[in-house]
Formats: C-alpha cells, sequence, structure tokens
C-alpha cells in the first residue's frame, strides 16, 4: 500500500483494517457460546442462562471476557499452535456445506423433489422483503459473503509465483463464494418453510444457522418415514454436531487476527523501526516458537506486540 498509494494513505487504510477487528472481535466473543450452548444442550440457551443473580446478556458478556482472556494465553504459546487451530475451523466449516448439498439432494429423491418452500424468484416470503428498497438492502448480506477475502493478503508472501497467482486465487475465490452462497440459499428451501420454522420471534441472526440445520435433520427423517420422536432426535444432533462445527469455525476465525495482524505489522516496518535480528530464518523460527505476544484486547485498534528475540527486545 506505501507503494501504490504513499505512506499516509497506506496507514489510515491499515488503520481502518485493523479497526474493524475492534467490532468483530467484539461480537464474536459474545457469538461464539450460542454454537456451544447449542452443541451442549441441542439449543440456544444463551438467553437463558443467569448466574448469580446476573441477566443473561450480562452472563453472555463475562463469558466474552473470559474467552479474550483464554484467546490472549493459547495464543501467546506460538504462531504455529494458531495455524492449526484455524485449520481445524476452516475444515470444520467446508463440511458443513457438504452436509447441506448431500442431505438436500437426498432429501430431494426421496420426496420426488419436493421443496419445502415454494419456488419464487420476485417475492420473498419474509414480510420485511416485500418492497424493492427492503430487497435491496439484502445486498448488505451479499458484501458480508466476501468479508475475509481481504486478510489472505497477509499470505502473499507464502503464495507461489505471487504477482501471477495469488490475483487468480482472489478471483476463484470469490467466483466460489459467489456460486456457494446462490446454491446454499436454493437448497433450504429444500428443508425449510418460512411460516414454519422462521417466522418465529426467537429466531435471529445468532441462531438462525442451528434452527436450519435442526429442520434439515428433521426433513431428512420424515423423509426416510422414521417416527416423529426419531426425526426430532436426528434434528437436534444435527444442530449439535452444527454447534461444534461453528464453534470450531469461530475459533479459528477469532485466532486468525492474531497471526496475520503480528505477522503483516512486524514484517510491514520500514527498515529501522524495528530492531530485527541479523538472521531472518532464525527470527521466523522464533516467532514460530511462541516468542510472539500479541493481546487480542488492544492490537485490533493497532497491533501492540511484544516480540523479543535472541538479539534484543524491542516493541512494535
Amino acid at each position: 500500500m506505501n507503494n501504490s498509494v504513499g505512506p499516509r494513505y497506506a496507514f489510515i487504510g491499515t488503520f481502518m483494517w485493523f479497526s474493524s477487528y475492534v467490532i468483530w472481535m467484539v461480537s464474536t466473543a459474545a457469538k461464539v457460546w450460542v454454537p456451544f450452548s447449542t452443541f451442549l444442550f441441542g439449543a440456544d440457551m444463551t438467553q437463558h442462562w443467569r448466574i448469580a443473580g446476573l441477566e443473561p446478556t450480562q452472563v453472555v458478556g463475562l463469558l466474552a471476557v473470559g474467552w479474550m482472556i483464554l484467546v490472549t494465553c493459547v495464543a501467546s504459546r506460538g504462531i504455529n499452535k494458531i495455524a492449526r487451530i484455524t485449520a481445524v475451523g476452516g475444515i470444520a466449516v467446508m463440511c458443513l456445506n457438504l452436509v447441506l448439498l448431500l442431505v438436500s439432494v437426498a432429501i430431494l429423491l426421496l420426496t420426488g423433489g419436493h421443496f419445502a418452500q415454494d419456488i419464487n424468484f420476485i417475492s420473498s416470503p419474509n414480510p420485511g422483503y416485500q418492497s424493492g428498497l427492503a430487497m435491496l438492502s439484502f445486498v448488505v448480506f451479499a458484501i458480508f459473503a466476501y468479508g475475509g477475502i481481504e486478510a489472505v493478503g497477509g499470505l502473499v508472501d507464502k503464495t507461489e509465483k505471487p504477482e501471477k497467482n495469488f490475483a487468480k486465487g482472489i478471483v476463484f475465490a470469490a467466483i466460489v463464494i459467489s456460486v456457494g452462497y446462490s446454491l446454499a440459499i436454493f437448497l433450504w428451501g429444500v428443508s425449510t418453510n418460512w411460516q414454519q420454522v422462521l417466522s418465529n420471534s426467537s429466531v435471529n441472526l445468532g441462531n438462525i444457522t442451528y434452527i436450519l440445520m435442526k429442520s434439515l435433520g428433521m426433513t431428512l427423517g420424515n423423509a426416510l418415514h422414521l417416527s416423529p420422536e426419531t426425526a426430532m432426535v436426528m434434528g437436534v444432533w444435527f444442530a449439535r454436531i452444527t454447534g461444534l462445527s461453528m464453534f470450531l469455525a469461530y475459533t479459528g476465525a477469532f485466532f486468525h487476527p492474531q497471526l496475520l495482524t503480528a505477522e503483516s505489522d512486524y514484517s510491514g516496518h520500514a527498515e529501522g523501526v524495528v530492531a530485527r535480528a541479523d538472521d531472518q530464518t532464525e527470527c521466523r523460527r522464533d516467532a514460530d516458537d511462541g516468542n510472539v505476544v500479541t493481546v487480542p484486547a488492544g492490537e485490533p485498534v493497532y497491533p501492540v506486540g511484544f516480540i523479543w528475540w535472541r538479539y534484543g527486545f524491542s516493541v512494535l
């Protein structure tokens, strides 16, 4: 960015990028307990958690603070451990998408191509999206579908022939996201009816994933002509497995900024601003072994890391 637009706009852009992690990490620290609750109880019970007279929102807030502390402790163990956690989260999300695809196709085959929600490409079953302006607001969700692509900028140095392959990778990822999201939205109509499942006031953006997966499991059970009780149990276990998968995914996504901000901030400094060891290979080995400690509570605004090298101590 410095070479493209100059140091001033490079700083502003980087500052905005890191600052955006403040909002994201705060919201995620609280939202991560929804899938955890679903995994334990088969449903979102965070709205009923009360401890020592505290309201559910206060309990979730305290758990979010504890989560931040836990992330700090784990991140201080080294970048390699963060990479492993991130990989597990990514695999979990891929498996969820695969489950949606395979189960939806199976339901279509078992029910003779019947959709739980009638297909209509013009009118939305959601009463909040009846006007053209309201439907246009859905574009916001479409934009968020591409959120995270900018994070791979920190992996340019790990890409073979980055000047050629990195841009191709970004374009390929954007195409996969577009097709994948469109297909997933379409497939949810196989197992979920808006009026029967999603019109309930208890459904929100925090728990809708688990409600949808529970409906997917129940619909599969009904398509297999299982008893209502067995179909319900199948739906609950779909929700539990989804809760575990999303918890791992949130965990990986939460740790990912710790890797990117520390690495990009260190490597992006001008020569002489940060003390460096003579042996760059040794520097990277020290970082991988855990000699980089990041503080998630403060680093999203502008990363503050305490790095000690074999040849000195420096503050980013």
